[in-house]
């Protein structure tokens, strides 16, 4: 049985996975190729261990293949009509600061990307774990017509974590595909009103979120409908009177705060037990609300699709209060 701990990022979400019914293969494969903290030689590491218990599995074996024929293409050599880009991103942004080159051996793009994080951890005295970089492989498809075909996502040390083919024939066939794939299974669980928090790490900025349930984890529902949602401050629309986002954690839920790459963010979340700041006040306070109960985020989803005209709140505070009040919780 695969090691949960060693490749789910979340903690609590290892330990509940852990606890309930054996995965199967499939999903067993899909915890080692989505672990945001592994490396590629880790994954086939891992992988390779797994086909030792299973034996023969067309799916394990495709993806085995594919890592190993991508490990001798990233380390070994490059092809006369491959071209490399990079880009690094801290908590989730693009370094703007970043010289742009291109480069015709993905190790000379991978040793640059290296250097462009120390000079930006240097520049901006933090940790270069925080960092993590993009090499962009593009095929010539012509003389003047390149196409991109992998975003290559490596760790601050110039590691492979993830191979994320881009063109649609690749992403049909799954080709080279080396990363985040399906896990329904995979859900937080938490009950509704829990105050949770993003585990630090480079893909994405901090943030804190209140959970919604569809069905709760001691519901025999949540096993067949995990519907969760998050309840997070959305800076984007501040001055749309509530500064409160809602999004739907679905398989990858990254594209929602401004990544370029869909990854797999349910992991990064786990239960916040801190306290909260003046300006926080409001999510604990909603994370309270919700808990006793979860049909006032009935009434915030109707307030979003009215937009919100008929009523006019100065911060999240006062419309978590009046929302309390419509509940008839005060």
């Amino acid at each position: 049985m695969t090691d949960l701990s060693r490749w789910i990022y979340s903690p609590d979400i290892a330990a509940w996975l852990s606890g309930g019914p054996r995965l199967d293969f499939a999903q067993q494969i899909n915890c080692i190729l989505s672990a945001p903290h592994r490396t590629l030689e880790d994954k086939l590491e891992g992988l390779r261990r797994l086909r030792q218990e299973v034996g023969p599995l067309k799916l394990l074996d495709d993806k085995i293949e594919a890592g190993e024929t991508l490990e001798e293409i990233i380390y070994d050599g490059g092809g006369l009509r491959n071209v490399y880009e990079t880009d690094i991103f801290c908590y989730g942004r693009k370094e703007e600061f970043l010289k742009r080159r291109i480069f015709t051996v993905p190790g000379a793009g991978i040793e640059y990307i290296k250097e462009q994080i120390e000079k930006a951890a240097n520049r901006y005295e933090i940790e270069k774990d925080l960092f993590f970089g993009v090499l962009r492989k593009f095929y010539r498809r012509g003389a003047r017509y390149m196409e991109l075909e992998w975003n290559i996502i490596l760790n601050w040390e110039g590691k492979i974590i993830y191979c994320l083919p881009e063109t649609s024939e690749a992403i049909r066939k799954n080709d080279y595909w080396f990363g985040p794939m399906d896990y329904h299974y995979m859900r937080l669980p938490f009950a509704s009103g829990t105050v949770v928090e993003t585990v630090d790490s480079p893909f994405f900025p901090s943030i804190k979120g209140v959970i919604v349930n569809k069905a709760e984890p001691w519901e025999k529902e949540f096993e067949q409908n995990g519907e969760q949602w998050l309840l997070y401050p959305d800076g984007l629309y501040k001055n749309r009177c509530r500064g409160i986002g809602a999004v739907l954690l679905g398989d990858y839920t990254s594209i929602a705060f401004g990544e370029e790459f869909v990854l797999p963010f349910i992991q990064f979340l786990r239960r916040y037990y801190g306290t909260f700041s003046e300006s926080e006040k409001w999510i604990e306070e909603l994370g309270k609300l919700v808990g006793e109960d979860k049909r006032c985020f009935g009434l915030m989803l109707k307030d979003w699709q009215l937009g919100d005209k008929s009523r006019s709140y100065e911060n999240c505070g006062n419309y978590v209060y009046e929302l309390r009040e419509r509940c008839g919780k005060l």
